[in-house]
């Protein structure tokens, strides 16, 4: 199967995605407390693991131009977040694992972030745009097809999941 990581991870994108603070994303429409979150959260991920990434699919940057961008004094980072930043620091994670959380962010800025980009309006959003996308895209094709990566590719959509229950347990908006 082509897109094997799709297929076997599918549940849990979709989780994430009706999840309110995901489905608020996808609208554009987020509080600016949640977008903060999810932007430190997304960066506290990738200050570790761009490092084991192409350069092409790095994000670290972006994302703190990102949250410099928000103007807040405070951003809240969400516990799942932060201990997956000390597991992969401390190497105590093997290569598969951080190339199926790399497969989940990488397709997440590339695919979701391209609608999320035009819907974001007043938002930063330097990173979901790519110098050189194509590339990206190469890469992210290298790793759809490695049932390997499964369980990790799951172990960062449930930890991005618990880190959307923090953000919204935080920031609880009426409804």
């Amino acid at each position: 199967m082509h897109k094997i990581l799709w297929h076997n991870t599918r549940d849990w994108h979709h989780k994430c995605e009706e999840h309110p603070v995901g489905a608020a994303m996808s609208a554009g429409n987020p509080p600016r407390e949640w977008y903060a979150s999810w932007l430190a959260t997304l960066h506290t991920l990738h200050s570790s693991m761009d490092t084991i990434m192409p350069t092409c699919a790095h994000r670290a940057a972006e994302l703190q131009q990102d949250m410099d961008e928000m103007e807040m004094d405070e951003i809240f980072i969400p516990e799942p977040a932060i201990q997956w930043k000390q597991t992969f620091s401390q190497e105590l994670v093997d290569t598969d694992t951080i190339l199926g959380f790399a497969y989940v962010l990488t397709g997440a800025h590339l695919m979701g972030g391209e609608i999320m980009r035009r819907r974001l309006e007043g938002f930063p959003v330097n990173h979901l745009t790519w110098n050189d996308r194509k590339e990206t895209l190469a890469y992210l094709e290298t790793l759809r097809h490695r049932e390997e990566l499964t369980a990790g590719a799951i172990k960062c959509f449930k930890a991005l999941y618990r880190s959307m229950e923090e953000i919204q347990n935080n920031f609880p908006q009426n409804s």
